[in-house]
């Protein structure tokens, strides 16, 4: 992009003399010694890591004779120099934080300046105002300077976005293997997972969405969980899609007492999340499990997350014709899907969970105890025996029935 300000032609010859002698490498290499030296002063990590001390320094040199040779000309036409975008390449897959390119570019700006103003100030010419040529010189370093943070910003990010995605693929991939028994031992998986301790009990959630156009939701409503249960530093895994899988690593068995009452998520958010298991066996089912109890969630419901070790057994039996034909033959007439029917179902798995009260299970449905005690009589009377003699059986039914044949 052209600035508007035109090349001044009364500072013209001294311009073409001074960017003539700067170009020298005698001159150069000063230059990018004084500005190399302050960086390296204010942001001496640099020097630490391996081959950026010398990138730093060639990004410099590169801009300083770019920056030279757009001087002299009419309109100001600023382009990032190979080395500077390469730079900013190689912070982002360094994982050096992006304060810190801005810092460098900061700290030259600063450097440029005390420069230009030292450089007008030994002037002694009287064939042009020194004004002229110092507002000419500083608008075009600014813009020089201020073009190059935002294009290297870019360019960072651009290179962080890269880093990041693979990091998440090669993350995905190990835990892949783990889950499909190709990766076993168990310090191997933790090398290959940044250090997860395998060694620890594992709860594993299973985060999904309605569609994949929500998916920015996920990691939002994964950190919600997180806090409400107690955790920090989970093994998250992005499989694609509409899922998000995660593992947190505890001592002893994670307390999920935490999340009870924790309101929905968004629109169509649902969770499962399995028990706490030891060892890298305990990493592969309690992920199993929190598949399965996410099958049986209900998005935008009391049930949207669920709790395997609340809805094992119905999710142990899945659908199948054998187990449909089971839960009909248990339910019996309770099996119609008419309101009234629904109600009494409702009613009786909670009068079961409440160990037969009446009044617990009132407190549950917030219904009267009489409409309670209402439902379990015509309950009675459609199954021909008393609550009482409610086998087993029956009670597995009524669950599987909630989970599996909702309508």
């Amino acid at each position: 992009m052209a600035s508007k300000d035109a090349f001044p032609a009364d500072i013209a010859p001294w311009l073409l003399k001074y960017v003539a002698e700067q170009a020298q490498p005698d001159q150069l290499e000063a230059w990018v010694h004084r500005v190399t030296a302050a960086l390296f002063d204010e942001v001496s990590d640099i020097r630490i890591i391996d081959g950026l001390e010398d990138r730093v320094q060639d990004a410099v040199r590169e801009h300083w004779l770019a920056f030279l040779s757009d001087l002299v000309q009419p309109r100001q036409h600023f382009h990032l120099v190979e080395e500077a975008g390469r730079l900013a390449g190689l912070l982002a897959e360094l994982q050096i934080p992006l304060e810190t390119l801005v810092r460098l570019y900061r700290i030259a700006q600063l450097e440029v300046w005390n420069y230009v103003s030292d450089l007008i100030g030994s002037l002694t010419s009287a064939e042009f105002d020194r004004a002229d040529l110092l507002v000419y010189f500083w608008d075009r370093a600014g813009v020089w300077l201020d073009k190059s943070v935002s294009t290297s910003i870019d360019l960072y990010q651009e290179a962080r976005g890269r880093v990041l995605a693979g990091a998440a693929a090669q993350r995905f991939e190990s835990v892949k293997a783990v889950l499909d028994g190709q990766l076993t031992d168990a310090r191997e998986a933790s090398r290959a997972l940044g250090g997860y301790p395998f060694s620890a009990h594992h709860t594993a959630f299973a985060v999904s969405v309605g569609d994949a156009e929500q998916a920015g939701a996920l990691e939002p409503l994964a950190a919600d969980l997180l806090r409400a249960a107690g955790s920090a530093h989970p093994l998250v895994v992005k499989p694609g899609g509409r899922q998000l899988w995660l593992w947190v690593a505890t001592q002893g068995l994670l307390d999920l007492s935490r999340l009870e009452g924790l309101p929905s998520g968004p629109g169509e958010a649902s969770v499962g999340i399995g028990t706490s298991i030891p060892g890298i066996g305990g990493f592969v089912a309690s992920h199993r499990e929190a598949q399965g109890a996410l099958e049986v969630a209900v998005p935008g419901a009391a049930a949207w997350l669920s709790r395997y070790d609340a809805v094992e057994l119905p999710v142990l039996l899945g659908c199948s014709p054998a187990v449909d034909r089971f839960v009909m033959r248990q339910l019996g007439p309770l099996a119609r899907e008419d309101e009234s029917m629904c109600r009494i179902r409702e009613t009786l798995i909670a009068f079961l969970a409440s160990g037969g009260s009446a009044e617990e299970a009132s407190r549950l449905l917030v219904v009267h105890r009489n409409t309670v005690r209402y439902r379990i009589a015509q309950a009675e009377e459609l199954l021909n025996r008393p609550i009482a003699k409610i086998s087993p059986a029956l009670s597995v039914a009524l669950d599987h029935h909630a989970l599996y044949h909702r309508v």
